[in-house]
């Protein structure tokens, strides 16, 4: 049996594959919880160190959610988040303070690390061989 012209062509499935390459997070994500962060740890500053305060919890929370995140070398620099993190590592509140402290070590451990690798390997890709 054959197809008239006027029938619309049969569909086809295109079935989208995922990319089995591990997502990063965007830099406006990142400065959107830092700056979250820097602003509930201002107004948990404001109402006393030692009292536990919703915003101090809240600043204690997105620090652990940062730590947990996959961020890139190259996203931490570009977002300045240890500079935000050096702040908050010398605030009043113990609870911001030490997370922000062992989120400070984290992300420079993970400059360091991959950082130097990811950027050796980078300019080497670079380099042209003429003869």
């Amino acid at each position: 049996m054959t197809l008239s012209d006027d029938l619309p062509p049969q569909l086809t499935k295109d079935v989208k594959r995922r990319n089995r390459k591990r997502r990063s997070v965007k830099s406006k994500d990142v400065e959107v919880l830092l700056s979250v962060a820097t602003r509930a740890a201002r107004i948990a500053k404001d109402k006393g160190y030692y009292t536990v305060s919703p915003e101090a919890i809240r600043c204690v929370e997105v620090l652990r959610m940062m730590r947990s995140l996959p961020l890139t070398p190259r996203l931490i620099t570009k977002t300045n988040a240890l500079r935000s993190l050096q702040f908050l590592a010398t605030n009043g509140n113990p609870k911001i303070r030490s997370e922000s402290k062992s989120a400070l070590t984290h992300f420079s451990q993970l400059v360091e690390e991959k950082g130097t690798v990811a950027w050796k390997t980078r300019s080497l890709e670079k380099i042209e061989y003429k003869n």
